[in-house]
């Protein structure tokens, strides 16, 4: 289990990675958007990285490297925060864990 999840009991921007990847591989395309709609993106990104690593010089592939990488991480926290809005906290993965350090904290605070 995620260690972002056992401690605050929300997802973690990649939750649903894993199960988008293992519908990848069954050929259930729509199970894989639901579980991650950027599954295409972890499938994608090393082919693509190394293509430029072959074909661009060092300094190219270092200044692609880095913007990249920005993007991804800007698009992976635009996505969770879009499907907490609208998924959490009932619709798995994105559903509220209260077994976590914060659930198990809140319960033990008001309840």
């Amino acid at each position: 289990m995620c260690p972002f999840r056992n401690i605050w009991g929300i997802s973690c921007p990649g939750c649903g990675m894993t199960r988008a990847l293992l519908a990848v591989l069954k050929g259930d395309l729509l199970a894989a958007f639901y579980y991650h709609p950027l599954w295409v993106v972890v499938i994608l990104y090393p082919l693509i990285y190394a293509i430029f690593k072959v074909r661009k010089s060092k300094q190219d592939f270092d200044v692609w490297k880095n913007k990249s990488l920005k993007i991804i991480i800007r698009l992976f926290l635009f996505v969770w925060i879009i499907r907490m809005i609208f998924f959490f906290p009932n619709v798995p993965p994105l559903d509220f864990e209260e077994n976590s350090l914060l659930g198990r904290l809140l319960q033990h605070l008001f309840y």
